[in-house]
């Protein structure tokens, strides 16, 4: 054997450093006929399945208890929405229009302003934190208005800077 070609053997392939659940699955059920030969030790299998040798052990042990099922995913249960996704598209859908029209004196939305109307609306009080969050996944982003006088007179200030770049030239400066 070639030198390459020994050194090739020995790295293994490159791996991701965090797997989705599918990928994780398809990893134990690719493992799963390997697992059942007695010939294979449990480090040859870690290592070729980029996994601890503890973890190899449990596979084992599932297969021998659950059978043949035991290393499919189960399903992922986590917390349940709040908001249905029917509330989410209507909230969607208010946050677009002007917020003078939920009562508001300006027409800027912020967190605590959408928290009220959820609030109001559909009776889920969701933290602050959370509530930026999930604006995100919904496709919302931070917005930081323009810090502006509402008296700003844009005609004003460009008569003022001319007059004023006038004079400057006259001084020399």
């Amino acid at each position: 054997m070639h030198q390459d070609e020994a050194y090739a053997v020995m790295v293994s392939p490159w791996r991701p450093s965090r797997l989705t659940r599918a990928q994780q699955e398809e990893r134990r059920l690719a493992a799963q006929p390997a697992l059942g030969d007695s010939a294979r030790t449990t480090r040859d299998l870690s290592q070729q399945f980029g996994v601890a040798e503890v973890t190899i052990r449990a596979w084992r042990a599932r297969l021998k208890r659950d059978g043949e099922e035991a290393l499919h995913a189960s399903r992922a249960t986590g917390r349940p929405e709040r908001l249905t996704a029917e509330q989410q598209k209507a909230m969607a859908a208010i946050i677009d229009e002007d917020a003078r029209s939920h009562g508001f004196d300006t027409h800027g939305w912020t967190i605590p302003r959408i928290r009220q109307v959820i609030g109001v609306k559909y009776g889920v009080w969701l933290d602050r934190a959370h509530l930026s969050r999930k604006l995100r996944r919904w496709g919302f982003s931070y917005q930081r208005p323009a810090l502006r006088a509402v008296e700003r007179n844009e005609d004003d200030i460009a008569s003022w800077v001319r007059v004023q770049g006038e004079a400057l030239e006259k001084k020399g400066c």
